[in-house]
This record gives structure tokens, sequence and C-alpha cells, in this order.
């Protein structure tokens, strides 16, 4: 019993002594480096570092507000297919309603000309002036009235590829716009200086456009309601004879006009 407690005594030094000898092997680097706090790391957390954009496919990415592709088709059709600039002439009746009609005469011919510029297939601007002679009579004597209306007017073109081959063939359009309108009356029995007065009004219609040449020449027809009031709107001068209260009343034209396009 006593030999085994002395081997094992013997044999524990010689394991811590083998111990103590590597131990003093090792280099000093050694336990430089195991003592040594470990260093702090520089690079930032994730959450730091802000993320690349994205873009791909998503509910927010599909939709835009414009699409450039299509634009660039329908421009291309224009420019292939479409219209840039015409002149018109045409020919009508200029009518007038209310109490001023009932006391005005004439209007016939009615004389028009634009200018046109497309802007695309469904819009275009024009440019245009339109006259037209009146008149009326008195016990002195007829007084003659002409009509004078400058004007700015924009038209918008029905999209028609998907309607009856009657309707494209017509090529309908709406048209809106405002101008300056004159009116010159003269009494030639009383004075030979005539007596104007001018005022801005709008005007609103629609009107039919046939292809004689595709592309070249148009056959239209328009037809518009003018709103303009002039300074004897309210004028009782002729309240006694013929009766009429005031000049109240709209005018409106109806134009056949021959349009070149090129």
């Amino acid at each position: 019993m006593r030999a085994c407690i002395f081997i094992s005594k013997m044999t524990i030094s010689k394991i811590v002594i083998a111990l103590g000898l590597l131990t003093l092997s090792l280099p000093p680097q050694a336990f430089a480096q195991t003592s040594a706090p470990p260093e702090t790391s520089t690079q930032p957390s994730r959450t730091e570092v802000p993320e690349d954009d994205d873009f791909s496919n998503s509910p927010f990415t599909q939709y835009g507000e414009f699409n450039e592709e299509d634009d660039e088709i329908q421009d291309t059709r224009f420019f292939q297919y479409g219209r840039f600039f015409g002149i018109s002439l045409g020919a009508g009746y200029e009518g007038v309603t209310g109490n001023r009609g009932q006391l005005w005469q004439g209007g016939f011919p009615a004389l028009d000309f634009k200018v046109h510029v497309w802007l695309d297939f469904n819009f275009a601007l024009s440019i245009g002036v339109l006259t037209a002679n009146h008149n009326y009579a008195l016990s002195e004597g007829q007084v003659d009235i002409n009509m004078f209306r400058l004007g700015l007017d924009l038209k918008y073109y029905f999209d028609t590829k998907n309607l009856s081959a009657a309707i494209s063939f017509a090529n309908p359009y709406l048209v809106v716009g405002f101008g300056n309108y004159t009116k010159s009356q003269t009494n030639l029995t009383i004075s030979t200086e005539a007596e104007s007065d001018s005022n801005t009004g709008v005007n609103f219609g629609a009107g039919l456009e046939f292809a004689i040449i595709p592309r070249k020449v148009f056959f239209s027809l328009e037809g518009k309601l003018h709103i303009v009031s002039f300074k004897d709107r309210y004028s009782t001068e002729f309240e006694s004879d013929p009766g009429i209260p005031n000049l109240e009343g709209y005018f409106y034209t109806f134009i056949g006009s021959f349009l070149f396009t090129w």
C-alpha cells in the first residue's frame, strides 16, 4: 500500500515537472497573445450600412406615370402617318338668336380662313378669321353691319379606329375657342362713318372631316355657337319700333371648308 502511494506521488511530481519545462520552452509572445484583450472590430455593424437600392419588379416599381416606350411608338406613328400643318378656306352662314335675331337679317355668305397646326393625332390648333354681313331696316334707311372675328380654336379628334367605317370616314371632332369679335355698322342715309364695337367672346361646337385625298385634301363641316356681348346688348332703341325690348342674342355659324394639309 505504501508502495502504491509512493508511486503515485512520484508520477504526479514527474507530470508537474514536465508541465513546468513545457511552459519555460514557450516564447513570450504566446503569453502576450493569450493575455492581451481582444481587439475591437473596425467594421461597422450591418445595421449601420445602407442597403443598395433594389429596383427589382414590385407593385411599386411596375407602375409609372409616363410610359416612355408607348410615347415613342405614338410619336413614330404620328411622324409617319400624321398631319402637321394645313390651311382651310370655307364659306357658310352666320345666324343670330334672340331679340337681335328678330332685328338682324342676312348673314350669308360667311367667309372663313384658318391656319392649322396638329399637335398629335387627337389635338390641333387653328388660328382664323371669320367675316359676315348683316343688315336691318329703319324708317330712315337701312343699316349695314359687318361682323369680324379673329380667334384661336382647339380641336379634339375622336379615336375612331375601333368604331364603324362610317364614323371613321367622317372623322368627328369637338372644337372650343375664344377670340375678338368686332361689329361695325353703317347707316348710309345718316352718315358714312361706321360705328365700331368689339369685345372678347368664346365659342364651342363640333364638326366632321371627310378625306378626299388622304393626308392631303379634306372637306369639313363645322357648326359653332358664339357667345359675345356688345355694348348695345341692353339697348332700348328698338322698343317702340319694331317692338324689340333689347338686343340680347347669340351668334351661330355653319361653315363648309376645303382643308389642305401636309
